[in-house]
C-alpha cells in the first residue's frame, strides 16, 4: 500500500482497507512529541486505526499518545498512535504496539457499532 505521502495519485491507492471504519462520535486526546495536549473528537474508529478532529494540525509522520474512552474497556484507552494523514483539521492515526487487552476492546467497540449499522 502506497502512503499517502507518497506523491500516488488518488486512484493509484488500495480500494480495501484491512479494516472496516465505523462513524463514531468520542472525545479524544493527544499528545505529541512536542509536549502539546490537543483535545479533539474521534470520528470514526477500525481495529486498526481512528479517524479524528482536532484544534491544530499534527504532520504526518509524528508518532503521538491517543487518550480515548472506548465504553468496551473498563478504563481510558492510552494507545500510541502514528499519524497517517493529515488534511486540515482531519487526522487519520494508525495504531502502533496495541496491547492484546486494547486490541479487544476496541475489537469489540468495532463490532457493537456494525451491528447497530446493520439494525439501521
Amino acid at each position: 500500500m502506497a502512503p499517502l505521502s507518497s506523491g500516488a495519485p488518488p486512484h493509484a491507492w488500495p480500494k480495501q482497507r484491512r479494516y472496516p471504519r465505523y462513524r463514531t462520535d468520542l472525545p479524544l486526546r493527544v499528545g505529541d512529541n512536542q509536549e502539546r495536549h490537543l483535545g479533539g473528537r474521534c470520528i470514526g474508529i477500525a481495529e486498526g486505526g481512528l479517524g479524528g478532529v482536532l484544534p491544530e494540525p499534527i504532520p504526518v509522520g509524528c508518532v503521538v499518545q491517543l487518550w480515548l474512552a472506548v465504553p468496551t474497556h473498563p478504563a481510558l484507552l492510552a494507545v500510541w498512535a502514528v499519524v497517517r494523514y493529515q488534511v486540515g483539521l482531519h487526522h487519520g492515526f494508525e495504531f502502533v504496539s496495541l496491547k492484546e487487552g486494547e486490541r479487544v476492546s476496541i475489537r469489540q467497540f468495532c463490532s457493537e457499532l456494525a451491528m447497530q449499522l446493520a439494525s439501521g
